[in-house]
């Protein structure tokens, strides 16, 4: 919904069936919610049901001058998470599912050497990997690097190379007048060592700076990025999990935008019209 607060935290409520509720703030934008509803196949969507609960919510909880209402969306999202039991347990009924294990579970054939990843989430990720990468090596499997650590940020030094680099260049002056943050931390935030190239892209052309949708944080020259390392198969990937500008755009301005057009060439290249098709027509 649009911007329902200037505090840039993340609010935190209890919802009226006792789950935690959140107003995150994303630019110019608020992200309200959640819901939760069982379902029994992964293929499902967004009803009313969940608008109501949604916004009755928010409404109760904040005093807004102006209560939000079914027009006040932008868009919308779900997802589903896996609630894993036990084959012994599989003719059990369980009403009380909110009460099932949100954990992870990992079930291996070492026959095949093949492992099933069932939920999960980014808060257990490191667990996950440091699991999966012990089965694997139990398995046989030799990896080149098991101790080498991937996540977090480059050292001090390097992240100084690259901020001395961004003010010498002046690089934030390209920060467009509606971002939520300036563009060199923007760029380290994403992309780590990357930044470095990635902002001689903004001073070979300056254009590249410029948000490829207006309203939005994400530029122009995070696409060459996006094309080359991110293995985007889809617009809706790029739109909601890659870039997260459909989150904060509607699809009828997205279906207008010539530089989604544009975008959309770079990275899918010949398949370009196809995959447009596919999101807009879906």
């Amino acid at each position: 919904v649009p911007k329902i607060t200037k505090n840039k935290r993340i609010l935190t409520f209890f919802a009226d069936d006792g789950r935690l509720f959140f107003a995150i703030p994303m630019g110019n934008r608020t992200m309200v919610g959640t819901t939760d509803t069982n379902v029994i196949m992964p293929e499902t969507g967004i009803n009313n049901k969940d608008r109501k609960f949604v916004l009755e919510n928010i409404n109760k909880r904040l005093n807004l001058k102006n209560p939000l209402t079914q027009n006040d969306i932008i868009s919308e999202k779900c997802g589903v998470r896996p609630l894993v039991i036990r084959l012994d347990d599989k003719d059990k009924k369980y009403e009380e599912w909110t009460k099932l294990s949100r954990k992870h579970e990992i079930d291996v054939n070492f026959n095949l050497k093949h492992v099933s990843i069932f939920g999960g989430k980014l808060t257990d990720c490191l667990n996950i990997g440091e699991e999966i990468s012990d089965l694997v090596q139990h398995m046989g499997i030799v990896l080149p690097e098991p101790k080498r650590k991937w996540y977090g940020e480059p050292t001090e030094e390097v992240k100084k190379k690259f901020f001395d680099r961004a003010s010498s260049i002046n690089l934030d002056k390209f920060t467009s007048k509606t971002a939520s943050e300036k563009i060199s931390e923007r760029l380290w935030r994403l992309y780590g060592a990357k930044a470095i190239n990635i902002s001689k892209t903004i001073i070979d052309n300056p254009q590249t700076a410029e948000p490829l949708i207006e309203g939005t944080d994400y530029l122009k020259c995070e696409l060459n990025e996006a094309s080359q390392n991110e293995m985007i198969i889809n617009l809706d990937d790029f739109l909601k999990r890659r870039s997260k500008i459909a989150i904060v755009t509607s699809k009828k301005e997205l279906k207008n935008s010539h530089n989604l057009k544009e975008a959309c060439k770079i990275l899918f290249k010949e398949k370009a019209e196809e995959k447009w098709n596919e999101y807009f027509h879906n």
